[in-house]
């Protein structure tokens, strides 16, 4: 049953590395939230180990880099993993393979071809094509420009499925918020590749790669003494159950709108219950309004 808590000093004794989600939890995506810069600051004093991870198909340090530009106190996170960074890291050690072999030659789909240039650097085994031919192991769906439509890429990969190359989505979110409302996001690409008929290998909250890349930043820890700290149930908590972490729902990101109108902590978990039946988890360890 779901645990009701103001700040996870709370419940300290019951972690040893907070897995911080970005987007809700740190940020708003331009500004760092006070409270977040507070609760990083309370964690690294009681010793505790912190690791960011995102939905980005870009490298880690390029994530790093802009959580510092907008004021995060990144000298007292640890590691920051994306799971653009797992899936570069698996293939440079030969961990994910396509069809029984390891993918080297890629095309891909982003928002600029020099995106996927500076994704693949420093990997050998990485070969870009900026045209699908029969040399391409894999589609890499890495990120869209703002104004990409659902059927942009039906040529493509009407001819993957032809020939039976797969699709990795290095970022399975659906969607992403704009100024101007929601842009579609690599996920609903990838998930419309599957519809068609297609093979799709995942990176990303939920799927386990990115938790196993946390993992292996920290070997000598066992799965339940990781606490995975999001606003998405269907991302961030039901990703860290399906790994063995525990988890702590923040209240005030995505699913704000939902909790609006509850009062009191019944009422929260009648929300909470409701929510997490419709997305097929397991309620959250843990549940608070805001990273705190």
């Amino acid at each position: 049953m779901t645990q009701f808590i103001d700040t996870l000093r709370e419940v300290l004794a019951e972690f040893d590395v907070a897995v911080l989600d970005q987007w809700g939890v740190l940020h708003d995506g331009t500004t760092p939230y006070s409270h977040a810069i507070e609760a990083i600051g309370m964690l690294a004093d009681h010793g505790k180990e912190m690791i960011v991870v995102s939905n980005s198909g870009k490298r880690s340090e390029l994530n790093r880099a802009r959580m510092q530009r907008i004021g995060l106190p990144m000298d007292r996170i640890g590691e920051v993993v994306t799971s653009g960074e797992a899936l570069w890291d698996d293939i440079r050690n030969g961990r994910l393979t396509v069809h029984g072999t390891v993918p080297k030659t890629l095309f891909p789909i982003c928002a600029t071809f020099r995106d996927a240039i500076d994704w693949g650097a420093g990997c050998e085994r990485i070969e870009l094509r900026d045209t699908f031919d029969e040399s391409v192991d894999a589609i890499l769906l890495m990120g869209l420009s703002d104004e990409a439509r659902e059927d942009d890429y039906d040529g493509v990969f009407d001819k993957a499925l032809a020939d039976g190359i797969p699709v990795i989505c290095s970022n399975p979110d659906k969607s992403s918020p704009r100024a101007g409302g929601l842009v579609i996001s690599p996920g609903h690409l990838a998930d419309r590749f599957c519809t068609m008929g297609g093979e799709v290998l995942w990176y990303g909250k939920p799927h386990a790669a990115i938790y196993n890349a946390v993992q292996r930043a920290f070997p000598d820890v066992r799965p339940d003494r990781f606490l995975m700290v999001g606003d998405s149930l269907e991302h961030d908590i039901g990703g860290a159950q399906n790994i063995g972490f525990a988890s702590a729902l923040v209240r005030s990101g995505v699913h704000r709108n939902d909790f609006a109108k509850a009062r009191g902590n019944r009422e929260r978990r009648k929300v909470i219950d409701n929510l997490s039946a419709r997305m097929g988890v397991i309620p959250p360890t843990f549940c608070l309004d805001c990273f705190a």
